[in-house]
């Protein structure tokens, strides 16, 4: 187990990413969702920045070049994917969306596959069905656990999410990834801001004691910043293989962390169907080294 260097870094992004989805359930009891996805950003532009003024010695650089990609991620991963999640984690259990979420393998073989007529290999394909297979395993037995629509929006926020994967995956980069990362937060903020005012009205605070401080606290600088901050600067000092296989703990940590500190409902078709999500998916991570 690599514990040193960037591996160190990796893991702790990992490990702060899983925690946030518990720790985000708790934080709806103090600010409402489209106010904490604003919260999220706008706190964490300022950690990026401190990322880049640390590795790189200089501030944020703009590339014109990347702008597609900027918006486009800025809009389908940060704008509505994370406001479609957070929206509907005031019904669903956070160990739930953990999993779901995660659902990207199945989208992402469905674009290839339907929209841009790319073969499909066995290699891929198998996990796929798997994880597909433990999807429907896992709704069936989070059916007590949350309403199908707010699961459902869990999905839709998994094919945002995959649509962002295959926009970076066509890009070839002109500037830095966390330049870009920089001004995708920044975006992002600048428009959750007026879809928080209209949906939710003004910034109201629940009853924020000092956990609630914390939790709000954790979510935006810390997993918000500090989680894709750390993951993106480890992205070209270790093989994709490595990190990709690391990140599927992330939703282990979400689903194992929510059941403890949140007691969330388990049931055997539940645990089996996260269970086999997660093997398909470190399947295909396996696979495709």
């Amino acid at each position: 187990m690599h514990l040193r260097g960037p591996y160190f870094l990796l893991w702790l992004s990992v490990i702060i990413l899983g925690l946030n989805w518990p720790v985000m359930k708790l934080a709806l009891h103090h600010v409402t969702p489209f106010w904490m996805v604003t919260l999220r950003y706008c706190f964490s532009v300022p950690v990026i920045a401190a990322f880049i003024l640390v590795l790189k010695n200089r501030l944020p650089r703009f590339e014109r070049r990347d702008l597609r990609v900027i918006l486009g991620v800025a809009f389908l991963q940060f704008v509505i994917q994370m406001g479609l999640v957070t929206f509907a984690l005031q019904w669903v259990a956070a160990g739930t969306a953990s999993i779901l979420i995660y659902t990207t393998p199945v989208w992402l073989l469905l674009l290839d596959g339907i929209i841009f007529g790319q073969p499909v290999s066995a290699s891929r394909l198998w996990p796929t069905l798997l994880s597909a297979a433990g999807c429907l395993l896992f709704l069936f037995g989070a059916g007590h656990v949350g309403d199908a629509a707010p699961l459902l929006l869990i999905l839709a926020a998994a094919l945002c999410w995959s649509c962002s994967m295959r926009l970076i995956a066509s890009h070839v980069w002109s500037g830095e990834v966390l330049d870009a990362l920089f001004w995708q937060f920044l975006i992002a903020g600048l428009v959750s801001l007026p879809i928080a005012l209209a949906v939710e009205g003004g910034l109201e605070l629940g009853p924020l004691s000092a956990r609630g401080l914390a939790l709000l606290v954790f979510v935006c600088p810390v997993a918000t910043g500090l989680g894709f901050g750390l993951m993106v600067a480890v992205g070209r000092l270790l093989p994709v293989a490595q990190i990709a296989l690391i990140s599927t703990l992330s939703p282990v940590i979400g689903f194992l962390s929510s059941a403890v500190f949140l007691e969330d409902p388990l049931n055997l078709i539940l645990v089996s169907g996260a269970v086999i999500m997660l093997l398909a998916l470190l399947w295909g991570v396996v696979s495709g080294k």
